[in-house]
């Protein structure tokens, strides 16, 4: 027997403007306009056509379009080449494709884990 399962998806298309907070537990695709704050703990997709002002904290994202505000990835974040962003981006890792615009600053999850661990101690001394 073969099932097919059946993903949940919200679309904003092109001709639809978004303003506020918008919290979702699937996966988003945006074409058209948003100004605010996003939060899904899926997937999130800016197609060439989206322009996003947001802060947005998600699973993996996908960048086409525009994109101003920080980003907050458990996954994956790709700028593609026809993506524009401006804002910081904090993922497990990260993926900027030739000719795509950047400009903000990268901070990987594993440099942070680097920088909370504990420094050991030197065992060089020095006379003074």
């Amino acid at each position: 027997m073969n099932k097919k399962v059946q993903e949940n998806i919200t679309t904003l298309h092109k001709d639809i403007s978004f303003n506020g907070k918008l919290v979702a537990s699937e996966k988003i695709i945006i074409s058209g306009q948003m100004e605010g704050s996003l939060h899904t703990s899926q997937d999130l997709i800016i197609e060439k056509s989206g322009n996003v002002k947001a802060d947005i904290k998600s699973s993996n994202l996908s960048l086409s379009g525009v994109l101003i505000g920080n980003i907050d990835s458990n996954g994956i974040v790709t700028i593609t080449k026809s993506g524009r962003m401006i804002g910081d981006i904090r993922s497990e890792n990260i993926i900027i494709h030739a000719g795509a615009q950047y400009k903000g600053t990268i901070l990987t999850k594993a440099s942070e884990r680097k920088e909370k661990s504990p420094k050991k101690e030197s065992r060089l001394k020095t006379k003074r």
